[in-house]
């Protein structure tokens, strides 16, 4: 009896033992489980956290591979292209120049030949000597007689820069070009005729001469013009041509009549003369003709009367 209630209460004591470690792994389950649903949660908030910031950071990689990267070699390549159609209108403008090469060297060459013939129209320099030997070839071909020559400094007119000289590539120029004139007025006294030749013969000089004015007025009792001629004597000074004096070794200084102003009106009063006489003998010539038919009739009036004398006589 002893032994069985031993042995029931060992049993009872193992079924307490048992149960006891049923209700401990029951309550470690519990824990867990408990544990488990609270832990889940915060997981899912730790996933969602690191989820967004992963989200945060490439969003931000993303902007600044967009700004940094993208936008810095699309601005690069709207730069080279435009660098390269800047670069392309230039060679399709060289390549236009090398076919027309030839063209335009000609063209080149033609514009100088054309600037070298204008400047070689124009002297050195004007001086007194240029106004002063126009004078004496004037009146050596025209009946002028000179009253005063009247001349102004030379002034410029027009200056071309060194810089554009230096452009122009013209063999012999390579300062500053400076157009020049001098102004000079011609009181004089001459004839329409002659005249109308002194305005031919300036205009033929061998200097750049432009008539600026020419005021004339008629002397009534002489017959004559007297007036003045305004002229400019154009020079260009800073091409490699020198000055070329007039040659006066025929007219020495100090002469008393250089434009031999004495002799021309001598000559034109001698004229004068000569065209009266000329009238005169002609005005004389009709007159004695109109005597000498008077005459005739005067001869046949007499004739008539002698002849009526005679028949009376008869009579």
């Amino acid at each position: 009896m002893v032994r069985e209630k031993k042995v029931k209460e060992k049993k009872i004591k193992e079924k307490k033992v048992k149960e006891k470690k049923v209700k401990v792994k029951k309550e470690k389950k519990v824990k867990k489980d408990k544990k488990a649903k609270e832990s889940k949660p915060l997981k899912n908030y730790f996933n969602q956290k690191t989820f967004l910031g992963v989200t945060l950071v490439g969003v931000l990689a993303l902007v600044v591979v967009y700004v940094f990267v993208y936008l810095d070699y699309t601005q690069r390549t709207e730069e080279l292209e435009k660098s390269n159609s800047d670069l392309r209108a230039v060679v399709n403008e060289l390549e236009e120049y090398n076919t027309n090469l030839e063209a335009y060297e000609a063209e080149i060459e033609e514009i100088k030949a054309e600037i070298e013939s204008i400047m070689d129209e124009y002297p050195a320099d004007a001086r007194e000597e240029d106004a002063l030997m126009l004078a004496v070839e004037l009146g050596e071909r025209n009946i002028i007689d000179f009253d005063a020559i009247n001349m102004e400094e030379k002034e410029s007119v027009y200056t071309i820069e060194p810089q554009l000289v230096t452009a122009a590539a013209i063999e012999g120029l390579d300062e500053s070009l400076v157009f020049t004139q001098k102004h000079a007025v011609y009181v004089n006294q001459t004839t329409y005729t002659a005249l109308k030749t002194v305005i031919a013969q300036i205009y033929e000089s061998g200097n750049r001469i432009g008539i600026d004015n020419i005021v004339y007025t008629k002397n009534e009792e002489y017959g004559v013009l007297e007036g003045n001629i305004d002229l400019y004597f154009y020079s260009l000074a800073g091409t490699d041509k020198e000055y070329e004096a007039p040659d006066i070794a025929d007219y020495p200084a100090g002469t008393s009549d250089p434009f031999r102003s004495e002799e021309i009106v001598r000559q034109a009063a001698m004229d004068m003369l000569d065209e009266m006489m000329g009238e005169g003998e002609e005005g004389m010539e009709g007159e004695e003709g109109m005597e000498d038919a008077d005459g005739e009739d005067g001869a046949e009036e007499d004739a008539d009367g002698e002849d009526g004398a005679e028949e009376d006589a008869g009579n």
